[in-house]
């Protein structure tokens, strides 16, 4: 299977085209983040830290999450989400366990799942109008022992409503499922404010929920995460986290909790949304009016649009869409596991900075060229 990501990048380059395949900000996060940072790198630490996470990192968590959670017991600060994602697993799964994954999905979740002696189980998110959404009926039970659920969602912007959120805490429950929450979109949400579905009753005791700097601080390459979860999950992946990084960048975690505190302090975070809510809205008319079918994304910073010409090869579209009107998305293929459900999807980026969504803007509302459809 080709790599999305390398041919989406070449095929950028190739043309000079805007790139909103890469779902990575290109921008650095806030300066007092940096200016946090460069003190760390100065002053240290610079040697191992607790393999749970530094004392500070872990305390401002626990104020980030409003006192959800205990610092000490479960709180465990992880080499990303990517790494908090898979200590989870490994943590739960036994060989050949079901896990329920939402898809179209974040193409590292199938792996991840097989890592660690999973089996990925796709559940369909349908789209109605323009929207997605998760119909509990469409929920397996043969097998299973995880529901890796993502929300805000990446490539489709879902965010589970009340009914969604309850149905799926209710079918949790039933059926004594662990769920490994990604809230890594956790501040990005645009109407209802995101609600993680360890607050629903029954669930706090049966779900890991991790996050990151990489999405809350707009920090991707830095490699901070976390899980939190009740202490007996806590302690058998902390058990699995020893010995994979042992512990996460040590003066990026003294960084971390300097930022994390800061943006709590300032409102950063409700700044950071209104600026990408603009921006998503630019991408929305721009796709619109070049004649895509846009789903409307209540969370995170993608929009899945869907091509003009029924049943189109997504490589093709993005290959026209590029040549085009200069601008390139990602094809889905990856992110479905069989690539034919990605018939005429691309996903786009909208966590880039404004002259650059604007650059995009002008382009696909601009006069049609030769060649376009």
């Amino acid at each position: 299977m080709r790599d999305v990501y390398t041919v989406t990048d070449e095929l950028a380059g190739r043309f000079d085209a805007v790139n909103l395949g890469r779902g990575v900000p290109d921008f650095g996060g806030p300066s007092p983040l940096h200016a946090a940072a460069a003190r760390a790198v100065r002053d240290g630490p610079h040697q191992y830290v607790a393999s749970e996470g530094t004392r500070e990192l872990r305390a401002a968590l626990a104020e980030h999450y409003a006192g959800a959670y205990d610092p000490d017991t479960e709180i465990t600060v992880t080499a990303g989400a990517t790494e908090a994602l898979r200590c989870a697993l490994a943590s739960v799964l036994a060989p050949g366990d079901g896990v329920l994954i939402p898809e179209p999905c974040y193409d590292a979740y199938p792996p991840l799942v097989r890592s660690c002696g999973g089996r990925p189980v796709p559940v369909p998110l349908r789209r109605e109008g323009d929207r997605y959404v998760l119909d509990p009926a469409d929920l397996p039970v043969a097998g299973a022992r995880a529901l890796l659920l993502n929300a805000p969602h990446n490539p489709t912007g879902w965010m589970p409503g009340e009914a969604e959120l309850a149905a799926l805490a209710e079918f949790a429950v039933r059926h004594d499922l662990v769920v490994v929450a990604d809230e890594v979109y956790e501040q990005l949400w645009y109407g209802e404010p995101h609600r993680s579905v360890a607050t629903l009753p029954g669930m706090r005791e049966r779900t890991i929920v991790c996050s990151s700097a990489s999405k809350t601080l707009s920090v991707c390459g830095w490699r901070v995460g976390w899980a939190l979860a009740p202490a007996r999950l806590t302690a058998a992946l902390r058990d699995v986290h020893r010995f994979t990084t042992f512990c996460a960048p040590a003066p990026l975690q003294a960084a971390v909790a300097a930022g994390l505190r800061w943006a709590g302090e300032t409102g950063w975070f409700a700044a950071q949304r209104a600026e990408y809510a603009v921006r998503r809205g630019l991408l929305l008319d721009a796709l619109e009016a070049a004649g895509w079918s846009p789903a409307r994304p209540a969370g995170a910073f993608f929009v899945l649009a869907r091509t003009p010409v029924t049943g189109d090869d997504p490589f093709e579209a993005n290959d026209r869409l590029v040549r085009s009107r200069g601008v390139a998305g990602l094809p889905m293929t990856t992110f479905h596991s069989r690539p034919e459900r990605a018939a005429g999807l691309l996903r786009f980026a909208f966590c880039k900075r404004l002259p650059v969504m604007e650059d995009a803007h002008r382009r696909l509302t601009g006069s049609l060229v030769k060649g376009d459809v």
